[in-house]
């Protein structure tokens, strides 16, 4: 372990990081459990065990079952997993403007967040082209190595942009995939500076894509839209043209639902 995780594990709290552990280990196939299989699992003692249930118990986190003698989830749990969805509710703005996209483009449009150093898939309409790319709702990729995550990371301070990457590790997808985080930050400030950002081949030779951010009422890039199609489709001209404005109007529509109102231009 390095200096810098050591430090970082200075600041850990051990008995709340238990009592995750302990809601962790509830899943939809496992809804009940009792405190010796809880404390033989984790190999914690069974009298650290109780405290941390009856903790967990009193905050509304877990409920007795079985007569007293086990545990299930509470509705504190639903609450947080409420507070989680809620953001989600984008989508249901989002699919009418994204379908359209589709429609009058005729190529598959996108919906994605971003988590960590991922983006994950929230819609996905898939276009009238003969590309079948492989992606589902749900699926995550690589910010850095994508247009979309590129969009949210062109969001992030120097700072912060060292604090998400602070193993340097940067996965290759293609050949114009940033090498290390100096060439990241070269990329994310034209991003920055460009507000949409229009690639050829960058996470996958032979397909195009245009990412434009989507941002709420603080201003916040909560989300990005993207378009793709095989490389050839369309020339550079409609591409850059018509293609790209058909994205930012639909971006800008979508950021309007959210409370946007600086419609300027969606780059910072």
């Amino acid at each position: 372990m390095s200096q810098e995780q050591e430090k970082d594990n200075t600041y850990l709290v051990p008995g709340l990081m238990r009592g995750l552990d302990i809601l962790r280990m509830f899943r939809r196939d496992r809804q009940v459990l009792d405190a010796p299989e809880i404390a033989e699992e984790l190999g914690i003692p069974r009298t650290t065990v109780f405290r941390l249930l009856q903790t967990l118990e009193s905050a509304g986190f877990l409920v007795r079952a079985n007569g007293g003698r086990s545990y299930q989830l509470g509705v504190a749990v639903l609450g947080l997993g409420f507070a989680f969805l809620a953001p989600q509710d984008i989508t249901e703005l989002a699919r009418p403007i994204l379908e359209r996209l589709r429609d009058d483009t005729r190529f598959s449009t996108h919906l994605v967040i971003r988590d960590g150093r991922d983006v994950v898939y929230l819609l996905r309409f898939p276009g009238h082209s003969a590309l079948n790319f492989n992606i589902g709702v749900g699926t995550r990729l690589p910010a850095h190595a994508t247009s979309m995550g590129r969009m949210f990371l062109s969001e992030l301070s120097s700072k912060k942009l060292d604090e998400l990457y602070h193993d340097s590790l940067l996965v290759s997808t293609s050949k114009q995939t940033p090498i290390n985080l100096t060439e990241l930050k070269r990329l994310l400030e034209q991003d920055r500076q460009r507000g949409y950002i229009i690639s050829e081949g960058f996470f996958e030779k032979g397909i195009n894509a245009i990412a434009v951010p989507v941002r709420d009422a603080s201003s916040k890039v909560v989300a990005v839209i993207n378009l793709i199609m095989r490389e050839g489709e369309v020339d550079r001209e409609r591409l850059h043209g018509d293609l790209l404005e058909q994205v930012l109007s639909a971006a800008e529509q979508l950021s309007l639902g959210l409370g946007y109102t600086n419609i300027k231009r969606l780059s910072a």
